[in-house]
């Protein structure tokens, strides 16, 4: 289970009654791996790498500045350099 699937749950008694069912929803409580991220050169205009599909990247920049990138479906990010 990856987290968001909605799991259904029955009891049946030992004479095969069965009860009501309940639902919950999966949480995903793992920690996505680090993001990669390819060389960046002064000449760069972007920063690019991968990440868990779906996450949300940031970049902190050494005068504190964040950048945010949603991962793709198939993990890859861009961010534009400020």
């Amino acid at each position: 289970l990856d987290g968001g699937e909605n799991i259904t749950i029955t009891a049946k008694d030992k004479a095969g009654n069965p009860s009501e069912s309940a639902t919950t929803t999966v949480t995903d409580t793992t920690a996505p791996e680090a993001p990669t991220v390819n060389e960046v050169t002064s000449e760069d205009k972007t920063i690019r790498g991968t990440a868990e599909a779906g996450s949300t990247v940031t970049v902190t920049f050494p005068d504190g500045t964040t950048v945010t990138d949603t991962a793709d479906e198939e993990g890859n990010y861009t961010i534009e350099i400020p």
